[in-house]
This record gives structure tokens, C-alpha cells and sequence, in this order.
């Protein structure tokens, strides 16, 4: 009982994960797509990409956070959610 009463918290957690990544034109006119990230993925941040908290899954964090993993993968994965972006300077 307690296996699938995992199964479906972590399916719930998925499948209402509220971070969406964006697209983005930059000033030569390309475009590309800002994903979310969280603690365990920093690497996935973009410069130039202004990142806010996720308040969605920092609720469903809360929720589920008798599980120990649902918390741990949103959080990790997902917690700042790119909302604009502004051209950095490229002095040299």
C-alpha cells in the first residue's frame, strides 16, 4: 500500500510540476530556450537570464513532503523558473 501510495505522489509530483521554460530572442535576432533549474543543476543557468523562484512547487514541496523525495526532486531540479532575459554586456 505504501508503494503505491509513493508511486502516485511522485506520478502527482511530475505530472504537476509548475516551472516552464521559455524562449528567448536575442539581439542578432536567434532565439533559445531557458530551461528551469534547481540546486542539484545549476549549470543549466543561463547568463543573462533573470531566474525567479517557483512557488508552485515550493507548495507542492510542502505537500509532499512526507515522501523525502518529491521535495528533493523539485527543488533540485526545478525550483527557479526563467522569467526574462537581458542581453549581457560584452566588454572585452
Amino acid at each position: 500500500m505504501k508503494k503505491n501510495l509513493l508511486f502516485a505522489a511522485i506520478a502527482a509530483m511530475v505530472l504537476s510540476s509548475c516551472a516552464d521554460s521559455k524562449t528567448f530572442k536575442k539581439s542578432d535576432g536567434t532565439e533559445f530556450t531557458a530551461q528551469p533549474y534547481g540546486w542539484m543543476d545549476k549549470e543549466k543557468a543561463i547568463e543573462g537570464v533573470e531566474y525567479e523562484v517557483n512557488t508552485g512547487n515550493i507548495i507542492c514541496s510542502v505537500i509532499f513532503s512526507e515522501t523525502i523525495v518529491a521535495p528533493v526532486l523539485l527543488t533540485g531540479l526545478e525550483l527557479w523558473e526563467p522569467v526574462s532575459y537581458v542581453e549581457p554586456n560584452n566588454k572585452d
